[in-house]
């Protein structure tokens, strides 16, 4: 007798209707499939770990880390991050910081923390695929901002976007899929209608380092308690893989964060926080500056093949617009071309745009311009 029910035939919860698996990973499981490819779909920095890290987490591996750290990290690593907050970005006193596993650790715990069912998320249109999905997961409802057509964040749109139900509005900048970075007078003019009105802000800043021009503006210098400010070193130091986050915020969420984390991750991966620990002080200006020459070579590169283009402030993401159809159809001529790159409505309600990614061997680039303007001429003999 056969009992119990196959796992095809399960009748899973509502949540797992709404939430859908990531254009993105597709993307990177056709790019293994396929190694001649250029793949310019995923937005992970092509440098090494830093020597000093990795000999760090070297040494507390060969002395021992397997036990447990505190769940919201070791108190050396908590208090390096809370001093670089502090004396990068005006972090208030007062204030706490927790490490997680990646910024999207940090990410879950806070909508856990903070949203539930009828509640609304506001995020910007387009966004970074994880907040919607986070939304949902935590059982509220996303709803959108539009940031078309340049990328800025609009304060009039964000206010005639929330409603009574709005408890949290996200940020992101340097922003991922765009590369835009939140101009200080437009934070300023969002945080004063969110104190007005009463919602919630989580700012996602784990780009903080790639900025090409001016400098960063955080969240912390305009909201102090009403906003939480989330980062890591996955971007930064080429770490993705090694997922370490952090959250600063009042302490009555962390609190609630380091709460939850004690039931979903228990703490960060303990060799990992070791080693993080020699990332503060660390010289990467040689890296920005790579990076700011290909965030050129694509903007120029682009420009030159017809396309239409905001040029990216920061991150490693560039956002163009499609030259001919729609997302879907133009990302599918790129893969059979030996091109990858992201539909557009990935991340946003609409179709028309695409995502690259330039964190790629300068000739990676190259190839990847050359195969982009092919594509643009294909839409004249359509």
């Amino acid at each position: 007798m056969q009992i119990g029910r196959k796992a095809a035939d399960y009748d899973y919860p509502n949540r797992m209707s709404v939430v859908l698996p990531s254009g993105i990973r597709k993307l990177f499981d056709a790019g293994r499939l396929r190694p001649d490819c250029v793949d310019l779909s995923i937005g992970q920095a092509d440098f090494d770990v830093p020597e000093a890290i990795k000999a760090a987490t070297v040494s507390a591996i060969e002395q021992g880390c397997g036990r447990y750290s505190p769940t919201e990290g070791f108190p050396e690593l908590v208090s390096a991050i809370t001093t670089h907050l502090r004396e990068s970005y005006g972090l208030p006193e007062g204030e706490q910081v927790m490490t997680t596993s990646g910024a999207s650790g940090a990410l879950t715990l806070a909508l856990l923390a903070l949203v539930g069912p009828d509640d609304e998320v506001l995020m910007p249109d387009p966004h970074f695929v994880i907040y919607r999905n986070l939304a949902l997961i935590a059982g509220a409802r996303p709803i959108y901002h539009d940031i078309y057509p340049d990328f800025r964040l609009y304060p009039e749109r964000v206010e005639a976007a929330i409603t009574d139900r709005t408890r949290v509005l996200i940020l992101n900048s340097p922003a991922n899929p765009t590369g835009a970075c939140v101009a200080a007078e437009d934070l300023e003019a969002v945080s004063e209608i969110c104190v007005r009105r009463g919602v919630f802000v989580i700012s996602d800043e784990l780009y903080e380092t790639f900025i090409y021009e001016g400098e960063h503006a955080t969240i912390k210098q305009h909201l102090s308690e009403q906003s939480l400010l989330v980062g890591g070193l996955s971007k930064s130091y080429g770490m993705a893989g090694w997922r370490l986050g952090w959250a600063a915020g009042s302490p009555a969420l962390i609190d609630k964060m380091r709460t939850l984390q004690q039931f979903m991750y228990t703490c960060p991966p303990t060799l990992v926080q070791k080693g993080a620990l020699a990332a503060f002080g660390l010289d990467m200006s040689e890296q920005l500056r790579n990076y700011r020459r290909k965030r050129n070579m694509v903007f120029n590169g682009l420009r030159e093949a017809g396309y239409e283009v905001t040029k990216p402030q920061g991150a490693f993401f560039i956002f163009p617009r499609v030259p001919w159809g729609n997302d879907l159809e133009f990302t599918t001529a790129a893969a059979k071309q030996g091109l990858l790159v992201v539909p557009g409505s990935a991340f946003s309600q609409r179709n028309t745009h695409f995502r690259l990614s330039f964190a790629v061997p300068d000739e990676v680039i190259e190839r990847g311009i050359e195969k982009l303007g092919e594509l643009a001429v294909m839409g004249d003999s359509k």
